[in-house]
C-alpha cells in the first residue's frame, strides 16, 4: 500500500508534527494561520505541559496562570481525564450520531442537573465551545419566546462579552467586537453591570424576552457585582416576564469557590451557559442547561423540535471529558481548594498592592478568578511604556519570569489569573515572589 508521502509529496503527519522544532512550527504557523495575531500575543513554544506547567522547547518551565483562558480547571493533561477518554475509544462507542440515543451524553445531562443550581435545571443542549453555546442559548430563548407578544428584544450588559460569533457579539457590550459586523441583531441593548435600578428601568418596558448576564464579568475585568444583584435579577426577571440566561462560561466549574457563581446567593436562572472548564482542557465542549418549561416551550413541538441541531452534540468524547471533570473536581476537592487558594492569593496580592502605592488600583474577584486592575502611567511615562501599568506588569510576568497570564480584552487596565484549581501553594509562592518583582519595577521607575 503506497504511503501518504508518496501521494501528496508535502503531506505532514502526527508524528512529523509532533517532530516539530520551534522555527518550522512558526513559520507554519505564521503561512497558514493568523500571523498578525500571534506575533502581537508574543507566542511561547511548548513542548509539554503539565498540571499547571509548560515546558518550552529550550526545557525552560513555564507557569500557566492562565490556563487556556480558564479551560484547564483540572490541569493540563490530568491523567484521569485522559484513562476516562480512553476508555470510551476502548468501548467502541459511537461518537456521534442524530437520531441515536446516547449513554455518555445522557449521563452527563444527569449529572448537570443533580448539580445545577437548585437542581432545577433538567434540560441541556450541546455545543462545541463558548460562542455556540451563546448562540444556541440565543435561539433558544427567542424560540421560547416566540408566542409572547411584545416580547420582542434581548437585554444585556454594558461591557458584557459573549463570545465572537455574530449572535454572540450582538449580545456582548462592547461595540469594537461587533464594528464591521452590522448588520447583526439589532434588537438587543444594554444596562450597566451590577445596577439593578436601571434593570428594573429597562425590563418593566416589557418588551424583553431575556436579559443576559455573566455572574461574574469576564473580559470586562473580572467585575464582581454588589451583593444581592443576582438575587434582584432574578426578582426582576420573575416581576416582569423575562427569561434569565446566566453566562457562566468563564466563571462557572468551581473556579469561584462553588460550582456556580449563581450558588452563592441561591440564585435559579432560568437558563446556564457553560464551557470552558467543563472540557477537561481535552475536548471541545460546552453548552446550556436550562427549566424544563424553558426548554419545552421552544422545543417542545414538532414544529420545532429539529429547529437546533449540530454536528457534534452530545458527541460522547465531550460528555466523557464532562462526566470526568466533574467527578475530578468533587473526588480532589478542588472547588474547596479554588475558594481557600484563591483567598490566600488575593491576600498576598493585596499585601503587594499596599507596598507600592499607585501601581494596583484594586485586586478582585472570587476563588481563582482574580483580575488585578491597575492604575493610569503617569503622563510623562506613557511615551514607549503604556496608559496603564497592566501592560509592562503583565509583559514582564511572562518574559522575565515565564507566568502565563493575560490581560481582559475589554478592559486594557485589567490581567488576570485563572490557573488551574490544581495548582500547588509553591507555584503560587512563585508567582507572588515574581509580581511583586514587577510591580517593585513599576513603582520605583515613576518613582525615581
Amino acid at each position: 500500500m503506497a504511503g501518504i508521502k508518496d501521494v501528496v509529496k508535502d503531506f505532514y503527519t502526527v508524528d512529523d508534527a509532533l517532530g516539530f522544532d520551534e522555527q518550522t512550527t512558526k513559520d507554519m504557523q505564521h503561512r497558514h494561520l493568523n500571523k498578525t495575531r500571534t506575533i502581537l500575543g508574543d507566542c511561547k513554544f511548548f513542548v509539554k505541559a503539565d498540571g499547571a506547567r509548560l515546558t518550552d522547547g529550550s526545557g525552560n518551565t513555564h507557569y500557566d496562570f492562565i490556563g487556556a483562558v480558564g479551560v484547564c480547571s483540572v490541569g493540563n493533561n490530568n491523567p484521569f481525564i485522559w484513562e476516562q477518554l480512553e476508555k470510551v475509544y476502548k468501548a467502541k462507542q459511537q461518537m456521534i450520531g442524530v437520531v441515536a440515543y446516547h449513554s455518555l451524553a445522557s449521563a452527563f445531562a444527569h449529572d448537570m442537573a443533580v448539580l445545577s443550581p437548585g437542581g432545577q435545571l433538567t434540560k441541556m443542549g450541546t455545543a462545541t465551545g463558548g460562542a455556540e453555546a451563546i448562540e444556541a442559548a440565543i435561539k433558544l430563548v427567542k424560540l421560547a419566546s416566540r408566542k409572547k407578544e411584545g416580547k420582542t428584544r434581548i437585554l444585556s450588559c454594558v461591557n458584557a462579552f459573549h463570545g465572537k460569533t455574530t449572535g454572540a457579539v450582538s449580545v456582548g457590550g462592547k461595540e469594537f467586537w461587533r464594528m464591521y459586523q452590522h448588520p447583526l441583531m439589532e434588537m438587543v441593548d444594554w444596562v450597566p453591570f451590577g445596577d439593578a435600578a436601571a434593570l428594573e428601568e429597562a425590563l418593566k418596558k416589557g418588551e424583553y424576552m431575556a436579559f443576559f448576564v455573566e455572574p461574574i464579568q469576564g473580559e470586562g475585568g473580572i467585575v464582581v457585582p454588589p451583593a444581592g444583584y443576582l438575587t434582584k435579577v432574578r426578582e426582576l426577571c420573575d416581576k416582569y416576564g423575562a427569561i434569565m440566561v446566566a453566562d457562566e462560561i468563564q466563571c462557572g466549574c468551581g473556579r469561584s469557590g462553588k460550582l456556580w457563581v449563581c450558588d452563592y446567593e441561591g440564585v435559579i436562572p432560568d437558563v446556564l451557559v457553560y464551557a470552558k472548564g467543563f472540557s477537561g482542557g481535552m475536548i471541545p465542549a460546552g453548552g446550556y442547561i436550562c427549566k424544563e418549561d424553558v426548554y419545552e416551550a421552544a422545543y417542545g413541538s414538532e414544529e420545532t423540535c429539529w429547529q437546533h441541531t449540530a454536528t457534534y452534540q452530545e458527541n460522547s468524547l465531550g460528555a466523557a471529558a464532562g462526566l470526568a471533570t466533574l467527578q475530578y473536581l468533587y473526588e480532589n476537592k478542588l472547588i474547596e481548594a479554588a475558594a481557600e487558594k484563591g483567598e490566600y492569593f488575593m491576600g498576598k496580592l493585596r499585601e503587594v498592592q499596599g507596598r507600592y502605592p499607585g501601581i494596583i488600583k484594586e485586586v478582585r474577584g472570587m476563588g481563582l478568578m482574580i483580575g488585578l486592575e491597575t492604575c493610569e502611567v503617569p503622563d510623562r511615562f506613557k511615551e514607549g511604556y503604556s496608559d496603564y501599568f497592566a501592560d509592562p506588569i503583565n509583559n514582564e510576568l511572562i518574559d522575565t519570569f515565564r507566568v502565563q497570564v493575560m490581560h481582559t480584552i475589554n478592559n486594557p487596565a485589567v490581567f488576570r489569573f485563572l490557573p488551574p484549581l490544581t495548582v500547588s501553594l509553591e507555584d503560587i509562592g512563585y508567582v507572588l515572589k515574581s509580581f511583586e518583582q514587577c510591580v517593585k519595577e513599576a513603582y520605583e521607575r515613576v518613582n525615581a
